[in-house]
């Protein structure tokens, strides 16, 4: 059997990096903890719930002056509980939109 991620056009890399998640609806931002990255999306944990469907902006600090920080706009696809065991939250996935 294929595994989801043996099925993904573009891999993704697991990170480990503060970003902001902006609601485009209400302009509103928070810090997340950034743990995958990839060309048509990212995973990240927040503190608050957000359902999917719901159209928001990623934007990650470029580690390095000298690159240009990633600013991409999507939506949420999954947004789950994370066990307080992991430091709960909630664990989302967006998938960006399509550049162009």
């Amino acid at each position: 059997m294929i595994g989801e991620e043996d099925r993904r056009d573009h891999r993704r890399m697991q990170v480990n990096a503060r970003a902001r998640m902006t609601w485009r609806s209400s302009g509103e931002s928070v810090s997340v903890q950034l743990e995958d990255l990839s060309a048509t999306g990212c995973a990240f944990v927040v503190q608050r719930e957000t359902d999917p469907g719901v159209d928001v902006s990623v934007a990650v600090p470029s580690p390095d002056g000298r690159l240009p920080g990633l600013e991409r706009q999507g939506r949420v696809v999954r947004c789950d509980a994370v066990d307080a065991a992991e430091g709960g939250g909630w664990r989302v996935a967006v998938a960006f939109d399509p550049e162009g």
